[in-house]
């Protein structure tokens, strides 16, 4: 009786904890799929938003507080064809996010959780910021583009580290690289405006910051590049540093060349496949040498065949 009453006990044991592990199964599946259908609202949203700015609707809704600057170093308006592409990926990563297998296979100790509030926060912020930007409200705009960029970039931080496939990790890079660039701009924007309230800029001031802001991207592209491994980063700024030229083409020429050619020399050092060039170089390099050893030692043996020979027609010299 005593060995039935413990079995019978240890088997209620094991439904209950069964039941337990199947109740806290379900709390996560529910908790996921309302963080799932958060955020693809909040996605859906951020892409209504954008197409009623991109088409110039957003601008008549909202009322711009002041009027703008003219500012160089803003790349032209073709150039945000780019969140089409942009949003393709952020699609698909959101696809894998909501897989159960590719959440549990990639994510590690990532919680899912994370990455979506990250994701929704993301989405928000940046609805503010487009709605601000419209508004020409430059405090506002610069801190929520700013705050945007910094949580796509933990957001590239955790996909990079723990999915290193390009789904996992791209859509953010391209992101964040062109936030950081709309961060840019928009301070370039009020500066130029508030600058612009003491009387007209400098043709001069204005060519110096444009060619140095170019370099600076061109350099951090570079960096991110060669230390980083983020090829992403690079053609998201040689995209925006081509728009700024074609913009500012009309405006001053010269400073428009030479942003091209800084952009055509940084677009060879990042893509160009150096490593094999430099390995090809060296090989041939060490096989001219190797020849040319060779023909210098023929060369000294052929001279010392013709002093032997010399001196046995003359024993007497």
């Amino acid at each position: 009786m005593g060995e039935k009453r413990q079995t019978e006990h240890t088997q209620a044991n094991a439904v209950t904890v069964e039941l337990k592990s199947s109740s806290q199964r379900s709390q996560q599946k529910v908790r996921h799929d309302i963080e799932m259908i958060c955020a693809w609202v909040s996605f859906a949203a951020l892409v209504v938003c954008n197409v009623l700015a991109q088409t110039g609707v957003m601008r008549r809704m909202v009322k711009p507080q002041h009027s703008e600057a003219f500012t160089w170093f803003v790349p032209a308006r073709y150039t945000d064809l780019i969140w089409a592409v942009i949003f393709v990926f952020a699609a698909v990563w959101l696809v894998r996010l909501g897989n159960d297998k590719h959440r549990a296979r990639n994510l590690g100790k990532i919680p899912a959780s994370l990455l979506g509030i990250l994701f929704i926060a993301a989405c928000v912020l940046q609805i503010a910021w487009l709605f601000c930007f419209h508004a020409v409200n430059y405090p506002a705009m610069i801190t929520l583009v700013f705050a945007s960029t910094i949580v796509i970039w933990v957001l590239w931080f955790f996909s990079r580290r723990h999915d290193r496939t390009l789904w996992g990790w791209v859509p953010f890079s391209l992101w964040g690289s062109w936030l950081g660039i709309k961060t840019i701009t928009d301070i370039a924007r009020a500066v130029s405006y508030y600058l612009s309230k003491d009387g007209s800029l400098s043709a001069f001031g204005q060519m110096i910051s444009t060619i140095i802001l170019a370099l600076l991207l061109l350099a951090a592209a570079c960096a991110m590049r060669w230390y980083m491994g983020d090829w992403v980063f690079g053609l998201c700024v040689l995209w925006s540093v081509l728009g700024v030229a074609i913009r500012i083409m009309d405006t001053s020429k010269i400073t428009a060349v030479i942003v091209i050619i800084a952009e055509t020399i940084a677009a060879a050092l990042m893509y160009l496949p150096w490593r094999h060039l430099t390995g090809r170089l060296n090989s041939a390099d060490a096989l001219s040498s190797a020849h040319a050893g060779a023909v210098d030692e023929q060369g000294r043996k052929s001279v010392e065949s013709d002093g032997e020979l010399h001196s046995t027609d003359h024993p007497g010299a």
